[in-house]
Parts: C-alpha cells; structure tokens; sequence
C-alpha cells in the first residue's frame, strides 16, 4: 500500500522486506530516501539506519520510521540512532507523502547551499561532511555531531536554544535532552582546544565562541 500510495505521488520505489535484503540493497544502491518499519522478520529497522549513518556514502539520506510503539523512550532510542521523522501506526498517507516532500526538499536546499566557510582554526564543508580543526581532519563524528557543530560554528556568536538546535539539525519534532546527549558526545570526541570553544549558556542553550 505504502509504495502504491508513493508512485502514484510521482516517487520511484524499491520495496525490501527484511533487515538482510535491505542492507544487499544499500550495498549497492543510493537511495534518495528511505522508509523503515521497526518490526521486520529478521530483526529492528533501527539496525538498517544504524547501518546508513556509519556508511558515508549514504549518510546523508533522510529516514522516516514507521513504529506501533509511542512510547517517548522508543523515540529518543530512533533519534539518537538517527531517524529523522516518526509516524506512529496506523499511517495517514497524506502526512507520509507530505514528510518524503518536505525532507527530500529540505536535502536540495542543503546541496543547493554549497556551504562551506572557516572560523579561526576551524573549518567545515556541509557538503562533503569534513571538519579540519588546524588543519587536523576529523573523521570519528557522526552526522548529527557534524550538523551540530556546523549549526554552532555558523551562527557564532550567538546562542541558540535547544529548541533552536533541534529544528536546525534535527528538523523535526524531538525532545530537548536529545540535545545535551549529542552535546556531550560531540564534545568528547574533539580536541580539547575545539571542545572549549563550545560553551553552554545559562537559561539558553550553547553557542560556539571563538576568541583567536
């Protein structure tokens, strides 16, 4: 029902029924999209967007997830793994097509942008996803702790919310505490001389403060 509903929206489908047969695709395959439901056969849709977010060449790719389960623990465990959109079962297919619009159009936007710039020592390309830091290349941070730094970076010196941040970088709806969560893990995987540069405001949120 889900691909008839999208090709007749004008969307080209490929349909995979298991964890296994999705990550064969993925291998070779660079899907502009993709839909996953957690409960599959062979195990949790969460393994296969675990599995995108790891792979560079598809890191990018937006993910809507379809769960039974409405709990808010369920949701911070598929944020955190790097869903961009929940739908909670049953489906309205009207808000499924108008989420695979609004996040496809958001990820033109994004390479329409071309944006890459420096600050001090620090420099970032969204479109390549590289972060150099004094010339030292960084390759351990994931998309989300990429995205929140360059949110960070971009908009120094000011202070963004947390709600700021999770419309920037998550764009959708989420909790706050998912903030503080990519935050900490954000700041442990950097330098020590970049880490100080991220500094919490009081009653705010974090800002990125580059004094030279």
């Amino acid at each position: 029902m889900i691909k008839a509903v999208l090709e007749e929206a004008g969307f080209s489908t490929s349909c995979c029924t298991t964890v296994v047969e999705a990550l064969q695709f993925l291998t070779h395959n660079n899907p502009a999209l993709m839909v996953l439901d957690l409960r599959l056969p062979d195990g949790d849709g969460l393994d296969i967007c675990r599995h995108i977010r790891r792979t560079d060449r598809i890191s990018g790719t937006p993910i809507i997830v379809f769960t039974g389960q409405d709990a808010l623990v369920d949701k911070k465990k598929g944020f955190a793994a790097g869903v961009d959109q929940y739908l909670t079962k049953p489906i309205d297919m009207d808000e499924l097509v108008m989420w695979v619009n609004a996040l496809l159009q958001r990820v033109s936007m994004d390479k329409a942008g071309g944006a890459a710039f420096s600050l001090g020592g620090l420099q970032m390309d969204a479109r390549a996803q590289l972060v150099r830091f004094h010339g030292r290349l960084m390759t351990d941070l994931t998309r989300r702790e990429f995205e929140l730094l360059y949110a960070l970076a971009k908009n120094s010196p000011r202070a963004l919310s947390r709600r700021e941040i999770i419309e920037t970088v998550w764009k959708t709806a989420a909790v706050d505490n998912l903030v503080d969560t990519h935050m900490f893990n954000l700041r442990r995987k950097l330098p020590p001389e970049l880490s100080a540069k991220i500094r919490s405001v009081a009653g705010k949120g974090f800002r990125y403060l580059d004094e030279g």
